[in-house]
């Protein structure tokens, strides 16, 4: 059987089209994911409500857009223009603007209700269902180029959060930001794929491509991905989200600890710029190497605080890897047909693990210590590498070459 991939049909790749794709997930991942690093503190203090309180809201938005995936996915397998992506700056753009008005905690939860939703329209997953369905075998270089980019949300979006932060209050730097999102995602996404003529129209299902469809989601590679890329994603957002507390209980000062975690970002834009530079490999290898980095890294954070740096360091490239991955290995093994299917239902479980992840771990580290948490979590990421050799075997066998 031959590579499971199918010729691209339509468009060429190009750097201005990855640009504006990498600042439209910029100013979307600032806007959700990373904002409460910044407000947190503020709302806290006017509101009164608890650190746990703030953050649930995150976890909810996190359940909520993996619940929505799927949908999300039919709607972008089915229709011919892609307004899906185009909308999630005006979704997103709402929710701040409820947030910014909430009094309530229930309004507080209601407005990160419609910033998940937005986040499931256009984060990385509804991204790279596009961006297969749009560039086929092509696809892998684009999703390396725009997660280049998007790696900088994180220093671009608290930098210039804080600079809103230190003239106006939380609530109008959710406005501030909610008028950019309206003012900047719709073009950029609108520019990227445009498509000429009428292209409203649903494209007609075939039954042999539903039944086809049906057949992968109930096979057994489908549920080794899934498997794998919820460890993965539990793994990565448990060490990254409690990385401050691992670091701090090997009695190193918070100065020490800060010019540590500095080096997370970089190591992750870093290895997908070696993405870019080194000839093209297989996606299986890459998942193999990055889970062999995940679990040294957690091994070198488990041990003296002298490796600490080399351990975030290794571990950093293994996330910027695995983020790389979520979009083109299931397009290696299933195919351009029914990918932004496939790719939206694979990311179901792994949002809802990472929106349970912090509950679960900050338990687990209270009752027992930082120690077995590390060592648990180590367990699982080589469970992970397991699964890739099973799933190289898979492949094999079914004789899909990739």
């Amino acid at each position: 059987m031959e590579s499971a991939i199918m010729p691209s049909e339509t468009a060429k790749p190009s750097y201005t089209n990855n640009a504006a794709l990498g600042i439209a997930q910029i100013l979307l991942w600032g806007g959700s994911y990373f904002i409460l690093s910044v407000l947190s503190k503020p709302i806290m203090q006017e509101t009164g409500w608890s650190y746990q309180m703030v953050y649930s809201a995150l976890s909810l938005a996190l359940l909520i857009s993996g619940l929505v995936l799927p949908r999300i996915g039919r709607i972008i397998d089915a229709y011919d223009k892609n307004y899906i992506l185009k909308y999630a700056g005006v979704t997103m753009a709402c929710g701040l603007i409820l947030m910014g008005f909430s009094r309530h905690f229930v309004l507080y939860l209601f407005s990160w209700t419609i910033i998940g939703i937005s986040m499931g329209m256009g984060l990385y997953d509804a991204l790279f269902a596009s961006l297969g369905k749009k560039y086929g075998p092509g696809t892998g270089k684009v999703i390396v180029q725009v997660t280049l980019i998007a790696s900088l949300a994180p220093s671009i979006s608290w930098y210039f959060l804080s600079l809103m932060l230190d003239t106006y209050s939380w609530r109008t730097v959710c406005f501030i930001y909610a008028a950019m999102l309206l003012l900047t995602i719709f073009p950029l996404y609108n520019f990227v794929f445009r498509q000429p003529g009428n292209t409203h129209s649903k494209r007609p299902v075939v039954r042999d491509t539903l039944q086809g469809s049906r057949e992968i989601l109930k096979g057994q590679l489908y549920y080794l991905l899934l498997v794998h890329f919820t460890i993965g994603a539990v793994v990565t957002t448990g060490i990254i989200v409690h990385l401050i507390d691992i670091l701090s209980d090997k009695s190193m000062s918070m100065t020490a600890v800060i010019g540590t975690v500095a080096f997370l970002g970089p190591s992750q834009a870093g290895v997908r710029v070696l993405e870019l530079l080194v000839s093209r490999k297989s996606s299986l290898l890459s998942a193999v190497i990055s889970g062999i980095a995940i679990m040294a890294g957690i091994l070198l954070l488990s041990t003296a605080p002298i490796v600490a740096i080399s351990g975030v360091i290794i571990l950093g490239m293994g996330n910027g890897m695995r983020s790389i991955l979520r979009g083109t290995l299931p397009l290696e093994i299933f195919g351009q047909k029914q990918y932004a299917l496939i790719i939206s239902k694979l990311a179901r479980m792994p949002l809802i693990a990472q929106a349970l992840t912090p509950f679960i771990t900050g338990w687990l580290i209270q009752q027992f210590s930082v120690s077995v948490f590390l060592y648990i979590f180590c367990t699982l990421a080589f469970i992970n590498i397991i699964l890739c050799c099973i799933i190289i075997k898979q492949t094999k066998k079914n004789g899909i070459r990739i």
